[in-house]
């Protein structure tokens, strides 16, 4: 399987996109990883991945405390992508989501 990095220890603020060619247009996985925290302790908080504009998953966490950075847990995102020209974007999951230059992200696509 090969892996091609798409966004590589990126530093938020979100929201962060990048622009990609599909390497092929064989069933693939994004993967995605980072960091974010909230103000507000116990909330869920994450980053959503989007294709094209299109959400197509999340990596979220539980924060217990407030004003931490927190891992999100890895998410795997199946994809069949069409070859050519593609964007990712990565948005706060929601408002108690917050992100800045200490946080870093990271998505890869195998295929």
């Amino acid at each position: 399987m090969a892996i091609l990095s798409l966004l590589n220890q990126a530093s938020g603020p979100l929201p962060l996109s990048a622009t990609f060619t599909a390497p092929s247009d064989a069933p693939a996985c994004l993967v995605l990883s980072g960091s974010v925290w909230s103000q507000a302790a116990n909330q869920i908080i994450g980053v959503t991945l989007e294709l094209d504009g299109v959400p197509i998953g999340a990596a979220s966490i539980c924060s217990n405390g407030a004003a931490t950075h927190r891992a999100v847990f890895t998410s795997n995102m199946p994809v069949t992508l069409t070859f050519g020209s593609h964007t990712i974007s990565l948005l706060p999951s929601n408002g108690s989501t917050i992100s800045d230059q200490n946080d870093f992200f990271e998505v890869v696509l195998q295929y």
